[in-house]
């Protein structure tokens, strides 16, 4: 009987440690667009990335950067 408990509580171990990999996987890309002033090259839209499936002349989002207190939007 302990070697069915043993092998149980590995298997909801392995699952949790799957469950916990997944999202990782599937974090969303970032626009990472830089802002057009060049002062402000080092600013990146933080964004997600635009949908690769929307059709072409589909205007992108708005490119937003929060730093501290400043809110960027190009």
């Amino acid at each position: 009987m302990t070697s069915n408990r043993a092998k149980s509580k590995a298997d909801d171990e392995s699952t949790e440690a799957a469950s916990e990999a997944q999202p990782k996987e599937v974090e969303q890309q970032l626009c990472g667009k830089p802002h057009f002033l060049p002062a402000l090259t080092h600013v990146t839209c933080t964004q997600p990335a635009p949908d690769p499936d929307l059709p072409p002349g589909t205007p992108d989002h708005q490119h937003q950067h929060l730093d501290g207190d400043a809110l960027y939007i190009w």
